[in-house]
């Protein structure tokens, strides 16, 4: 318990880029046989996965609001915490689903949906890419509590 209150009070080093979509696309992706599960966690999370003889190989969570997109002035959802099974990664199943749930968000009358990844985590940058989003801003930040600070955005 203490443990996490002293990681409560931890200074955190943020260092993310920002893409988003703002248009339904298509990819040149055909995974039609891998059925995508919505199931919703709360009002703020949303969870997508596939499931391959019961088994999970693949997750990706939509947040309604991320506090971070204040820093960009951006409201609209996010897309975060994706994870792909080692066996089924590189079969492009990381953009085949985060193109989905941004599709269908923007179907719904979004106008933005966002996804934030690691500048040093190429394969999901190229996932992303692949699923049409768009670089928007690199973001640099400390943060204590919920207060940002040493904030530094550069925009594409």
């Amino acid at each position: 318990m203490i443990k996490k209150i002293k990681k409560l009070f931890k200074i955190v080093t943020i260092d993310v880029l920002i893409y988003y979509k703002d248009k339904p696309s298509t990819i040149s992706i055909d995974l039609n046989e891998f059925k995508i599960i919505k199931k919703e966690i709360d009002s703020n999370k949303v969870k997508y996965y596939i499931l391959v003889n019961e088994q999970e190989i693949h997750q990706s969570f939509l947040f309604k609001k991320v506090y971070l997109q204040k820093l960009i002035k951006k409201k609209g959802p996010t897309i975060g915490d994706c994870k792909t099974a080692e066996a089924f990664k590189g079969k492009s199943i990381y953009p085949y689903v985060i193109n989905h749930i941004a599709n269908s968000e923007l179907k719904e009358g979004i106008n933005e949906v966002f996804i934030n990844v690691n500048p040093d985590n190429f394969a999901s940058i190229r996932g992303i890419e692949k699923a049409g989003f768009k670089k928007y801003v690199h973001l640099k930040a400390k943060r204590f509590l919920f207060f940002y600070f040493n904030v530094n955005k550069d925009f594409f």
